[in-house]
């Protein structure tokens, strides 16, 4: 499999160029075509009033590529036989390979354009259509959500400033993809980190720029903090 990866990697960064292009061309094509519509009806002989308005066409232009872009993308991972399950795989296996393809994707929109509606209901609709698991009256303040899809956050909970959710980490060779458990209520705090597998229980909090190893288990009304995270004192309310 090894020798079949190392033709197959370059191959498949050959093709998913080309992909690549196909979905950005066809989330701009209705930005073009709204650009078109305004340009042809712009009577205004004012060069200054002229550039003001296409200025502010260009700006409408943009956010309708991103939207278009964060619907494209979402059906694609949604419909899509490419979102590999929890296990442990080897790097260069099938599944190895459809996890490397699924980020390919998410970064298309992550690059392009989610720091600009997070955090929003839009952010939200695009994790949902990945495919991740998220309640109601959620704030996620990052763009950081790796493998969205093995990702689930209850209710009003909220994901601080740059905090990094990853659902799958690298160990000797091997690609480990576990699920990560918020639950209601629950504070993650900004920069901090959460490794595959975590659990937190309801109204829980994880403190600014801690670390949670994986496969920690937090329980309800706890607070944790620190490099790596420990538990520090139960959360009353």
């Amino acid at each position: 499999m090894k020798k079949i990866f190392r033709i197959l990697q370059p191959t498949i960064t050959v093709v998913f160029i080309f992909i690549a292009c196909i979905i950005y061309g066809l989330s701009l094509a209705p930005a073009i075509i709204f650009f078109n519509y305004i340009s042809h009806c712009l009577n205004i002989y004012s060069i200054f009033l002229k550039a003001f308005c296409l200025g502010i066409t260009f700006s409408l232009c943009f956010f309708i590529f991103g939207i278009s872009l964060i619907f494209i993308v979402g059906l694609i991972m949604r419909f899509s036989p490419i979102k590999p399950k929890p296990g442990v795989y080897s790097i260069g296996s099938i599944n190895s390979i459809k996890w490397g393809l699924c980020g390919a994707f998410l970064k298309l929109v992550n690059l392009a354009f989610l720091d600009f509606i997070t955090p929003t209901f839009l952010n939200i609709i695009y994790f949902k259509l990945i495919g991740a698991k998220i309640g109601k009256n959620v704030q996620i303040n990052s763009t950081s959500i790796n493998d969205p899809w093995l990702l689930e956050i209850g209710d009003n909970s909220i994901i601080g400033g740059s905090a990094s959710i990853n659902c799958h980490t690298v160990e000797g060779g091997k690609l480990i993809l576990d699920r990560v458990k918020i639950g209601d209520k629950c504070t993650i705090g900004a920069q901090s980190l959460i490794w595959p597998g975590c659990e937190i229980g309801n109204r829980s909090v994880l403190a600014t720029k801690s670390v949670l190893k994986k496969r920690t288990k937090i329980g309800e009304k706890q607070i944790w903090k620190g490099n790596p995270a420990v538990n520090i004192r139960e959360h009353r309310k």
